[in-house]
């Protein structure tokens, strides 16, 4: 890893080279694109031309703001006009019956007018519509083998029916056999007749394909056209399937190939298949033509005169006619058919077939939910035109990503794909318009770009040679015309000011020529920047800017260049022998890539300035993980945890364990520590049988410093259950339980209580009592004062 100064460095470096560029202004980037209105707006997108007579400025390739400011006249400005216009734009929708067309990509039409340089995006959205329709047809090998598979599909019936109901309503099925050439060694010339002879059974004659049944939204005609099919038989377990998958896919017409549906074949098969070449076995030389031979019959009519065709030429068929392919092979042969899909991938499936073909219906279900899961985009751009597409593919990704494809997107997700197009250069035939298609490879679905190129500067100005002004900003030595100086004869240059017997160039664009820079050899090819972009050609020698040198000035002064570790050329860092990486700081020994089990990167990346760079989907300092399926540090190190476990614990069968944990590659014996708890991301899982017979888990984590294995292991014990204390703690916790329902109850029951005694209470006190207003109580009451007035007038009794 590059030490701290170095990042320093780096970082440094980077800093000055965005202060460089920002200090650049677009005006200096334009203005020394002083000799051409063609050459000014290739130089930047904003740069523009004044071909005003009136203009006074030398420099007349600027910004159109500041051509403006500088009195050009708006009407004599030239300047580049990228275009982007959405001519069609039908929004996205499901299939409809009564239209039958469903819209599942958007824009339909779109109109660019291309710059050269520049790149314009298009926003490209895809969305599987529901209930598409469906066009699926079985081309099943009818050879000895397969005849209880024959039998498994006849059955099928109602279930058919349904199955394909649950994938869309509009479905439509057809059938086709196949078996193989009638020719010797494919078959015996003495069984030809019947080829199951040597089973003792009686069955039809070898033939190559036969259609059967038209597509058809009847499940009956379909089901009775597998019954009328019948066994055939040939000598190898070579069959020839792709003779006839080549005629099921051109034979729109015989087979009925809706255009508008996601057309399948699924090829059920337990043998292999011809390859192209295989013919000449049976003296069969001549290329298979990819045309249709299919009688009024259904019979293959050119079996005996075609040799097999090449997977290269199924794989280009089925681009072109939006045909999927399902492979329903036997296990015996899955791994050679997933081989062959991988090639094709973007248009091809392979499943597992039962022995019975009893799972079919599982597989076209499988499969078909698979193909509406990934859309994958490409184009018939020219060679001029760059595509390149970015997408995030529905939020699984962070960030876009380069990408023209998209895997396992939920149903009914609208997938958003941005298309930059750039114009890298002009046809040599110069032709202006253009018409570019950008389809989904499985359906016909697409999206038309008409596409307009920009020719820049389309000057008509009448010429006048003799227009005193018009010289004088030539130095009298030409005229000026579109804002170009015209030169006399013996004068050359942007001005008319170099002449022509030193140079011995002739024309302004022959001086040009010796300021543009090499890029071969012989120096028949040129670079189209004049001085690099980074100085003036004056006479045919270029007068570099500041910071930069060489005699196209293509040199920038070297910054940072350690001596010890490089050599400063042309503005670049030679590094010296063992070095590497843009200022040299990176040692070329892959040492600090080089993980415990001896591989750089595991194989799975590269070693960049001491760095693993992985490849997708890998990760770790080693890329020794696969997120999906295995780590490989955890493969490499589980002996060595195994066996420190058992001897931990005392399992016992581990007695070598000091060769287990020893790196011969830097020969020294990894570092191990028994801890509580694991902190680190990445754990590794071990599982060992102790002692007491139970499979038990236990975790460890690695890390590998200055080439040092270090391990913390979680060993658990896994010890058994003891029943007795289990016993007890269940009676106990039974216990403490059954005391805090009992007191619960209690206490719900007091609380009861004293709310009805609260209530009664409430009631008394809320009473009011109601009497009688004419009620007199017949007792009468008298009270005895207790002490007698002595006032006369009160009582009688006073002195």
């Amino acid at each position: 890893m590059p030490s701290l100064t170095g990042k320093l460095l780096l970082l440094y470096f980077y800093l000055l080279c965005l202060a460089l560029a920002a200090s650049i202004t677009l005006d200096e980037q334009c203005q020394h694109a002083i000799d051409s209105c063609d050459r000014c707006l290739n130089t930047h997108l904003n740069c523009a031309w004044c071909t005003d007579k009136t203009y006074e400025i030398r420099s007349r390739c600027l910004s159109r703001e500041t051509l403006l400011s500088l009195n050009c006249s708006e009407a004599n400005i030239y300047e580049n006009q990228p275009q982007l216009e959405l001519l069609q734009q039908r929004p996205l929708k499901d299939y409809e019956t009564r239209d039958e067309q469903a819209v599942q990509v958007n824009p339909q039409r779109v109109f660019l007018k291309l710059v050269k340089g520049n790149t314009q995006r298009i926003k490209l959205s895809y969305r599987a519509a529901r209930n598409n329709p469906l066009d699926l047809y079985v081309l099943m090998d009818l050879t000895w083998t397969m005849r209880d598979d024959k039998d498994t599909l006849e059955e099928l019936g109602a279930e058919l029916t349904q199955t394909l109901h649950n994938l869309t309503d509009n479905y439509r099925l057809g059938f086709g056999s196949f078996a193989d050439k009638p020719a010797m060694p494919m078959i015996m010339p003495q069984l030809r007749d019947n080829p199951c002879a040597a089973e003792r059974e009686s069955c039809e004659p070898t033939y190559g394909y036969r259609h059967h049944l038209k597509l058809t939204e009847n499940v009956k005609a379909f089901t009775a056209a597998v019954a009328a099919s019948k066994i055939t038989g040939n000598l190898d377990n070579l069959e020839g399937g792709l003779d006839a998958l080549m005629q099921v896919i051109v034979c729109p017409e015989a087979i009925g190939w809706k255009q508008q549906a996601r057309k399948v074949v699924i090829l059920v098969t337990d043998g292999f298949m011809h390859f192209a070449g295989d013919g000449l076995l049976a003296g069969i030389a001549q290329r298979n033509d990819r045309k249709c031979h299919l009688n009024e019959a259904g019979e293959y009519t050119g079996s005996l005169i075609y040799d097999y065709p090449s997977l290269e030429e199924i794989y280009r068929e089925l681009l072109r006619r939006k045909i999927n392919v399902i492979f329903a092979v036997t296990e015996e042969v899955f791994g050679t058919y997933k081989e062959l899909s991988g090639l094709m991938q973007e248009i091809s499936n392979v499943e597992i077939l039962s022995a019975d073909s009893s799972n079919i219906l599982e597989l076209i279900k499988k499969s078909y939910e698979s193909f509406l899961k990934r859309t994958q985009f490409g184009d018939n751009s020219p060679d001029f035109i760059k595509m390149q597409y970015f997408t995030d593919c529905a939020g699984q990704f962070p960030n876009l990503r380069q990408r023209n494809y998209c895997n396992n997107v939920n149903s009914g997700k609208e997938i958003e794909f941005f298309v930059d197009v750039t114009l890298t250069d002009y046809p040599e035939n110069g032709a202006l318009n253009h018409k570019i298609r950008v389809e989904e490879a499985s359906l016909n679905e697409y999206m038309d770009i008409d596409v307009e190129l920009q020719r820049p500067c389309p000057c008509v100005e009448q010429t006048e040679p003799d227009d005193e002004y018009a010289r004088f900003q030539c130095d009298n030595q030409g005229y000026l015309n579109c804002g170009m100086c015209v030169c006399d004869e013996g004068w050359a240059g942007t001005f008319c000011n170099c002449p022509t017997d030193p140079s011995n160039a002739t024309t302004n664009e022959a001086l040009l020529r010796t300021c543009r820079q090499p890029l071969d050899k012989k120096g028949e090819s040129l670079s189209s920047d004049v001085c690099s972009n980074h100085g003036e050609c004056e006479c045919g020698s270029c007068i570099c800017d500041p910071g930069y040198m060489g005699n196209f000035c293509e040199c920038l002064e070297c910054i940072d260049c350690d001596e010890d570790r490089a050599e400063c050329y042309c503005g670049q860092c030679v590094c010296k022998y063992g070095w590497s990486g843009t200022q040299c700081n990176c040692k070329e020994s892959t040492d600090e890539c080089t993980g415990p089990t001896g591989e750089i990167c595991s194989d799975r990346g590269t070693c960049e300035c001491g760095a693993c760079n992985c490849q997708e989907p890998y990760l770790g300092v080693f890329c020794e993980i696969d997120t999906e399926t295995d780590n490989k540090l955890c493969q490499f190190y589980e002996p060595c945890v195994t066996c420190l476990i058992a001897q931990k614990q005392r399992i016992g069968g581990c007695e070598n364990v000091n060769e287990i944990c020893f790196s011969a590659q830097y020969n020294e014996r990894f570092t191990h520590l028994f801890v509580n708890e694991l902190e680190a991301e990445t754990v590794c899982l071990v599982r060992i049988v102790n002692q007491h017979g139970i499979q038990c888990d236990s975790y460890f984590n690695y890390q590998v410093i200055d080439r040092a294995n270090y391990l913390a292991i979680q060993a658990n014990d896994c010890e058994p259950l003891n029943m007795y204390a289990m016993f007890g703690y269940i009676s106990l916790i039974t216990v403490i339980l059954g005391l805090i329902i009992i007191g619960l109850i209690w206490w719900c029951l007091r609380m009861k209580d004293a709310r009805e005694v609260a209530r009664f209470q409430k009631q008394l006190a809320d009473n009011v009592r109601q009497e009688n207003p004419i009620y007199r109580n017949p007792k009468t009451y008298y009270e005895v004062p207790k002490a007698l007035s002595a006032n006369f007038t009160e009582n009688p009794f006073a002195n």
